[in-house]
């Protein structure tokens, strides 16, 4: 998987493929797995946070594990200060976390990781369980990290047509293979070009989830080809 550009990434349709093999690289190079954990984080669908702990007590509890042991406690406290302002929970910073909403908890799993300030961050369904208004805040946020120069790489199924329209790439996958890779603008576009015309008014992001599962015919393989399996970027 490509990691190089900057920008707010989706993939999706399908995955759970097996008997695959191939090679990952960063930058054209092959990446190195140790100072790859370095760069990057991973954020998982279901929040792993601590329910007995206050907000305060899990920011310190994150930067005594990730910042260097010389950090003093002034740096650290500013760090975490500067995140919860960030992330809007600045006012919660007493609240204990099993207290807090799900769109709170989504943004503490992330402020946890923000830490180290990682220049590339994984998201698995980082809008599961959050109704649409907390979805938007969700990607707004991860929209305004991206913006800071960080790389977010997300994996969403079926998002709404205004979550999908603030993605900038899109790398789609059905049966294994990559069936589109580029902008999520030049999406439509592109399969009317091969004759699959996107219905008016209907979302885009479920339009090519749709047609990869079978919906519209057989056109996994014409759109494999005609995409070079991810090999090709529409821009």
């Amino acid at each position: 998987m490509p990691v190089c550009r900057r920008g707010l990434r989706l993939q999706g349709a399908k995955s759970g493929t097996s008997g695959m093999e191939g090679s990952i690289t960063v930058n054209g190079m092959e990446r190195n797995l140790s100072s790859f954990r370095k760069l990057s984080c991973y954020i998982m669908q279901d929040n792993q946070l601590h329910g007995n702990l206050t907000v305060e007590e899990a920011m310190a509890v994150a930067t005594a594990l990730k910042l260097p042991s010389a950090t003093n406690r002034a740096d650290k406290e500013e760090v975490i200060q500067e995140i919860l302002e960030t992330l809007g929970l600045s006012e919660h910073h007493k609240t204990m976390t099993s207290n807090l909403s799900g769109g709170q908890k989504k943004r503490l799993s992330i402020a946890l990781e923000l830490v180290n300030n990682p220049p590339i961050m994984f998201f698995d369904e980082p809008t599961s369980g959050l109704d649409s208004s907390s979805c938007f805040q969700c990607i707004s946020l991860l929209k305004t990290l991206a913006r800071g120069g960080r790389t977010i790489i997300c994996t969403i199924h079926q998002p709404s047509a205004r979550l999908f329209e603030m993605f900038d790439h899109l790398y789609t996958l059905a049966d294994g293979q990559c069936v589109y890779q580029g902008s999520t603008g030049r999406l439509v576009e592109w399969l009317g070009s091969l004759s699959l015309q996107c219905p008016s008014y209907h979302n885009p992001a479920s339009f090519i989830i749709e047609v990869s599962c079978g919906e519209y015919g057989d056109n996994t393989g014409k759109l494999v080809r005609a995409i070079d399996n991810g090999k090709n970027d529409i821009r």
